[in-house]
């Protein structure tokens, strides 16, 4: 059995050797990106898609995306990493819109270093123009503690964004920071809830409350909502009688590559 001393070199040889071989992911295709479908709640139409990334290593399989992000994060690797979701997600909302779903909407999510980060607009702008898609057509995703981090960058990215027409959901809602200040200040579009307060919505009187108020919060400041981690037919019907506007969860289907959403659920208006 290791001891503690050895069990933290163990774990450190293991995130090096993963920091390395990450950085050669993207040349060796190992990389690739699957798609979870959001609905909305008033047509019950997918009107749009989540994506998210996926490391395949050829030895040690699936990496979990919590094991190298946060790896990513730690270096400049997380920008390199971003603008090459963001380019393969914009890429293949092109293709959709060109087989005739052109109202769908692509959500990306944006690491706290991308969100800070000086050349932000004019990589979003560029690939906007590379693939002939409209600003609204581009949500991107950000967190409460990622936005906190520097809220000076942050706000002149978002508004920046904004201005381009690119809409922005804060995600996790009501995991990071207590304070809602910057809902007043910064011109946002949508709230999520996090799953784990959806998943328990009926096991914990105090998620129940907390999902009722994002749901309240949200129409107040005129925001858009969207529940996360939707996995049952009770579940939905709750969100539904709060007023919630989109759903996104197992009951609706689990992530999916690209060519199993065409041949699925964009195969069909609603669900």
């Amino acid at each position: 059995m290791l001891n503690p001393h050895g069990l933290a070199g163990l774990i450190g040889f293991i995130q090096r050797f993963l920091k390395k071989e990450l950085k050669d992911a993207v040349s060796n295709n190992q990389l690739h990106l699957v798609y979870q479908q959001q609905v909305n709640y008033s047509s019950k139409d997918v009107i749009g898609v989540e994506a998210l990334l996926r490391w395949t290593h050829p030895e040690l399989g699936m990496i979990a995306p919590d094991v190298f992000i946060p790896l990513a994060e730690q270096s400049s690797q997380i920008i390199e990493l971003g603008d090459w979701v963001l380019d393969q997600a914009c890429q293949q909302l092109r293709a959709w819109h060109d087989q005739g779903k052109t109202d769908l909407r692509m959500a990306v999510n944006l690491s706290a270093a991308q969100l800070h980060h000086a050349d932000l607009l004019r990589q979003v702008k560029a690939k906007l123009v590379l693939y002939n898609l409209l600003p609204d057509s581009l949500e991107l995703e950000i967190t409460e503690t990622g936005l906190m981090e520097d809220i000076r960058a942050a706000a002149r990215n978002l508004r920046g964004l904004r201005s381009m027409g690119v809409r922005i959901a804060i995600d996790d809602f009501g995991t990071g920071y207590s304070s809602l200040s910057y809902l007043k200040t910064l011109s946002l579009d949508k709230l999520k809830i996090d799953k784990s307060f959806v998943q328990d919505v009926f096991d914990s009187e105090d998620n129940a409350t907390i999902v009722k108020t994002i749901i309240q919060l949200s129409k107040n400041l005129g925001m858009q909502v969207i529940a996360e981690g939707v996995e049952t037919l009770e579940q939905e019907r709750f969100l539904i009688e709060l007023g919630c506007d989109e759903g996104q969860g197992y009951w609706y289907g689990k992530p999916v590559t690209a060519a199993q959403a065409s041949a699925t659920f964009l195969c069909a208006s609603t669900i």
